[in-house]
């Protein structure tokens, strides 16, 4: 063995062993990195919202609704709100939108959050949409079309 095949061979040892010591950091359920106190997606009847709701003035809460125009996303289209994942929408209303608080569905999000201002974010693998902003007062019911 030459002297240039024996330091490539010592490089790739040295390589190696030094990847092994290289460690993963521990995976967290997604559950502990979202605020539980931020939003809360009620997978239930629209009755069964209106009565979470009955409460709204002294929560200080209101309801978004979150769905998609566009067929043209692929896979599904992933939706963060304060940069919390709440849902993926993976169908689409290319005619007429749902009503305002229609529960969750594959095509669908319905979220209860703090009133005030917030920021909704949403991808797919290969469409991304800008970055909104809205303002929701208490008790109000807000539907959020993407487009």
């Amino acid at each position: 063995m030459n002297m240039l095949n024996r330091v490539i061979v010592t490089s790739l040892v040295l390589m190696l062993s030094a990847s092994h010591n290289i460690n993963a950091g521990q995976v967290k359920p997604i559950d502990d990195l979202i605020n539980p106190l931020s939003f809360q997606t009620p997978n239930q009847s629209r009755e069964s919202l209106d009565a979470d709701m009955q409460s709204c003035e002294s929560d200080n809460v209101a309801v978004i609704t979150i769905y998609s125009t566009t067929g043209a996303a692929q896979v599904g289209i992933d939706v963060k709100i304060d940069n919390s994942p709440v849902g993926s929408l993976t169908t689409h209303f290319p005619d007429a939108g749902p009503d305002c608080k229609t529960p969750s569905s594959d095509g669908v999000i319905t979220v209860i959050i703090p009133a005030g201002k917030h920021t909704l974010d949403a991808e797919s693998i290969n469409l991304a949409w800008p970055s909104y902003t809205f303002e929701i007062n208490k008790c109000e019911c807000l539907s959020l079309p993407l487009s």
